[in-house]
Parts: structure tokens; sequence; C-alpha cells
């Protein structure tokens, strides 16, 4: 019985791994220049504002459009701590090796921007490619997601 709940087991998370790095596409909300005001991550909920500090963002996902397998791209997700309190993002994670986010260590103070740097390394994908990007901070909700997308090419010639 051990043997076969230990098989699920490892069957489940490679299941997971395998799934985490896959190559859907979602165009819902992304786009190179969406044009829209800076929205709070955060549910600005009544009092809320007052009690956390809200994390603001004009895009919560960019599409670097088309790209090829080799190329290494980033975009910086730009963000203003509209709340009362000072920001502090305690851990920013991707799905795969390929996506690496870097954000600021330091809190972030009350009226102040900063940035979310995402570096993407397309080596070895093809197709369409959707990436999220997992924030943990100091906010109410304590996370949520960004998100980046391209379509990869075969290398150029």
């Amino acid at each position: 019985m051990k043997r076969i709940t230990g098989l699920l087991f490892t069957i489940v998370v490679c299941g997971l791994f395998v799934a985490s790095c896959h190559s859907g596409r979602d165009d819902e909300g992304v786009g190179r220049d969406s044009g829209a005001a800076s929205k709070p991550i955060s549910q600005a909920v009544t009092g809320f504002q007052e009690q956390y500090p809200v994390f603001s963002v004009a895009e919560t996902a960019y599409d670097f459009d088309t790209i090829y397998a080799g190329d290494v791209v980033e975009h910086d997700f730009r963000f203003k701590n509209t709340g009362s309190k000072p920001l502090i993002i305690k851990n920013v994670s991707s799905t795969c090796g390929c996506t690496v986010p870097s954000f600021p260590k330091e809190p972030v103070k009350p009226g102040a921007e900063s940035i979310l740097k995402v570096v993407f390394n397309s080596a070895g994908k093809s197709g369409n490619q959707v990436k999220p990007i997992f924030v943990t901070a100091n906010t109410m909700p304590d996370h949520f997601q960004l998100k980046i997308t391209a379509e990869v090419l075969p290398k150029k010639p």
C-alpha cells in the first residue's frame, strides 16, 4: 500500500512540474501598451488603504510579442505604493527557471515608486509561452500574480 501511495504521489508531483512550464496562451488583459490607468493589485476594501500598503501597477501582464528561441528579454513592472504603510515584498517567484524576477529588498515607502524586473530566457522554448510571476507582500491579500507572454519562433537562420 505504501508503495502504491508513493508512486501516485510521485506521478502527481511530476505532472504538476511538467504543467508548470506549459505553453498555453491566455491573451486576456495582455498587451504591449495597455493604456490602463494604474490599478491596485490589493483590493481597496474600506479601510485597507489605511491599514495596509497597496501595490498599484499600470499593467498586470506584458506581451513580448514575437521573439526567437534563445532570445533573452526583460520587462520592468513599474509599481507604486498607494497605501499608507511601507510596502515590503517578501518573495517573487515563477514556475520555471526560464523566468527570473528581481524585486526591491528594501521597503517601498507610501507614495514611492519602484520596479519589479522580469527576465525571460526563451532558450529551448517554442510556440505560445505564458509565464506567471507570483508576488508575496505585506498587502491585503498578501499574494497576487503578474504575467508575461511571448510567441517564440525557431532560431533565426
